[in-house]
């Protein structure tokens, strides 16, 4: 195994290489189509992060993508950190992991400004249902105060988020919004390829950090199932669903995403590895903006050390600024909201 791995890793960035790169988002570049038809909070979300004290100009405008028609807007004012709770919600296998901590700096800033925050238990290798169940426990204990609860969701966690909004209505009313980074809410194709390879492969493997987990995890993402999904709630959802979208510049693209990348950008070059870029935006939706991120980096910090230094590529990406600006963001687009 040891010998085949530089073969296997020269394969992959062969393949990678054939594939279509994406247009650099300079402006010029139309806003892909389904992202188009989502509410534009571009405009104030670009001001909330490069207006950060902690985040410059230029590493703003490496970390944000621009496409055509983005407007100009005020900076909105920072949200009010007595009013909201911030949960968030890991993806598929990430328990199974745990050097692969996610939100974990995001958490620890977000705290340091004033917040009440924290990473919810989401079992890697449960299907949505049961772990909309799991995170129920979960909030039902937490106090029901004066704070509204943002949910964080990365990946599968922004579905197993909406899955939670559905089944628990009770619970719902305490939930002001739903935050997807790299959200697979409308699934991937790549489910649809991988639900065999799952099966044999991390479903069956020992990990020690996670359990069995209950349900299938990989069909709750295909495509038609999340279809089937939103033209049932779609229209009834509760509270509103704001999008973070990843898609990478091809230096910042984990080794670990380069087989599946190319795949998927022989349906779109707009992609983070996982997920197409239309794949991360809810059916009506919020989209903040597009971020210089794949699907790992965008939530996870680099964890250093073997074996990461072979799956993930150590590229600074500014996550707490990126999702607290997002924060601000949903804080003043719901004051809006507010009659």
């Amino acid at each position: 195994m040891q010998r085949n791995r530089p073969a296997f890793a020269l394969f992959a960035v062969l393949l990678a290489a054939c594939a279509v790169a994406p247009p650099a988002g300079t402006g010029d570049a139309p806003l892909p189509a389904a992202l188009a038809e989502a509410v534009d909070l571009r405009g104030p979300y670009r001001a909330a992060l490069c207006g950060r004290e902690d985040m410059g100009a230029a590493a703003c405008a490496v970390t944000l993508h621009r496409f055509a028609g983005e407007r100009a807007a005020a900076r909105p004012p920072p949200a009010d950190t007595s009013r909201f709770r911030l949960l968030f919600i890991p993806g598929f296998l990430a328990s199974c992991f745990p050097a692969a901590d996610s939100f974990a700096d995001v958490v620890a800033a977000a705290r340091a400004q004033g917040f009440a925050a924290q990473v919810l238990a989401a079992e890697g290798r449960n299907g949505v249902d049961a772990n909309a169940r799991l995170l129920a426990a979960q909030v039902e204990a937490l106090p029901d105060d004066d704070r509204r609860i943002v949910l964080v969701g990365h990946s599968k966690g922004g579905v197993d988020a909406l899955e939670l909004l559905v089944a628990r209505p009770d619970l719902a009313r305490r939930v002001a919004a739903v935050l997807a980074v790299s959200g697979a809410l409308q699934g991937s194709p790549l489910a649809d390829r991988l639900r065999g390879a799952y099966g044999a492969t991390f479903a069956v493997f020992p990990f020690p950090a996670c359990g069995w987990g209950e349900g299938d995890p990989v069909a709750d993402l295909t495509p038609e199932r999340r279809r089937a999904w939103w033209a049932r709630h779609g229209e009834t959802l509760p509270a509103p669903v704001y999008a973070l979208v990843s898609v990478p510049d091809a230096e910042r693209l984990s080794p670990a995403l380069l087989t599946p990348h190319a795949y998927l950008a022989t349906l779109s070059p707009w992609n983070d590895g996982m997920l197409r870029a239309q794949d991360q935006v809810a059916a009506p939706g919020r989209l903040l903006g597009v971020v210089n991120a794949d699907h790992l980096a965008v939530a996870i910090p680099f964890p250093g050390g073997l074996p990461w230094t072979f799956t993930m590529t150590a590229v600074p990406f500014p996550r707490p600024q990126v999702v607290l600006a997002a924060i601000d963001v949903i804080a003043a687009d719901l004051a809006r909201q507010r009659p």
